[in-house]
């Protein structure tokens, strides 16, 4: 049986932390031992706890922390471990280290994020290339990225997100409306993603308020409101912004909240409005409960949102007036509403389901402990 630990920096709760937890929950038990540890406290902790799967606390100071690398040995050793499995750098480098004390494991690392590497990064993607590696791409946005920044094509496999389509498309009322007091006859644009730059609430928010400016009465015959789920480091400013813009009144900011399936089924249309994105798994969700979408073009979320998919809009992100034009086009639109969701439930069950996602990445795990050349044979 495989013995995988899935090592994270931060114990979150974003698109990341949902993959681990994923991946964790479908292969634990059934053909592997799953372990999980990491450095900062957040709710994937509980969660994983709820799964059973032991957690254990692993202070990682830096990319290149060397105490850290020596205990990340000794818990495999004592855990039998064959394969971590980390999702950022610096996850990666301390495993990559944790061979020096004798740590004879696979390691496998994906990349969740469209970045522009320093120099420094491209040197090492190209020197820390060793046997029994292997880079996830969520996208082939992300794998592009990569070999841009030094790693080599045949040391990486495009496996994209998946998410549990029939959890999300199954029948269930939503909630979300009376409770936060939303009109039942009013259509609701919603954005899930935690408040940080590279989201680009402002972006939305000024998008918000050039719509108002150019369609007010649409806004309100239609009773739209703009539903902006999630918290963080641009949570204050972004609601001054929407303040100052005067849009404050289409505009409910509703804090973090875990219950992502009953907000989905209580809107009308999902907006991601991302700087940058591998492969938004929010979108994923989204498209599962038939969510007409509108995105920025940022990395791999074209490679859900196209032409052939049909099953929503891209602008490009800053285009205010592309971004104003998109929503307005699916608020006067049911019709459009309704293909496109129509459109996106059915590209979800055809190409990211998760339980394509599981098996291919099992696949990926099987082929480096098992393949001949194989250094860390369970």
């Amino acid at each position: 049986m495989l013995k995988i630990l899935y090592l994270l920096n931060h114990a979150g709760k974003g698109g990341t932390e949902r993959y681990v937890y994923s991946l964790a929950q479908k292969l634990n038990g059934s053909e592997a031992k799953v372990f999980f540890a990491y450095n900062e406290e957040g709710p994937l902790v509980e969660q994983m706890k709820e799964l059973g799967i032991p957690v254990f606390r692993l202070v990682m100071k830096s990319r290149f922390d060397l105490k850290a690398a020596w205990a990340l040995a000794g818990l495999c050793k004592r855990l039998e471990v064959n394969i971590v499995h980390t999702q950022f750098l610096r996850e990666y480098y301390i495993a990559l280290l944790s061979r020096l004390f004798g740590n004879n494991i696979c390691i496998v690392n994906t990349c969740h994020v469209i970045h522009t590497a320093r120099p420094v990064d491209k040197i090492l993607n190209k020197l820390l290339s060793f046997k029994n590696t292997r880079t996830i791409a969520v996208s082939h946005a992300a794998e592009n990225m990569l070999i841009r920044q030094g790693m080599r094509s045949e040391d990486i496999s495009v496996i994209h997100n998946g998410v549990d389509v029939d959890y999300f498309a199954e029948s269930s009322p939503s909630t979300i409306r009376e409770e936060l007091g939303i009109d039942r006859d009013g259509l609701v644009a919603v954005s899930i993603a935690r408040f940080s730059p590279e989201k680009g609430h402002s972006f939305l928010i000024r998008s918000i308020a050039r719509l108002a400016e150019t369609d007010e009465d649409l806004l309100n015959e239609r009773k739209i409101t703009f539903l902006l789920v999630g918290d963080g480091q641009t949570l204050a400013e972004s609601k001054k912004l929407a303040s100052v813009l005067g849009v404050s009144r289409h505009i409910l900011f509703a804090g973090y909240r875990t219950d992502v399936r009953n907000i989905l089924k209580g809107s009308d249309i999902y907006i991601c409005h991302s700087v940058h994105e591998a492969l938004p798994i929010s979108i994923l969700e989204a498209l599962a409960c038939s969510l007409p979408v509108i995105t920025t073009d940022a990395g791999g979320t074209g490679e859900i949102v196209n032409e052939r998919s049909q099953c929503g809009i891209k602008v490009i992100y800053g285009d205010v007036d592309g971004m104003a034009d998109a929503m307005k086009q699916l608020f006067e639109s049911a019709q459009l509403r309704e293909q496109y969701g129509r459109n996106g439930l059915e590209t979800v069950k055809r190409e990211f389901s998760i339980d394509s996602m599981v098996s291919k990445t099992r696949e990926i795990y099987r082929n480096c402990v098992y393949s001949p050349a194989s250094r860390c044979k369970p």
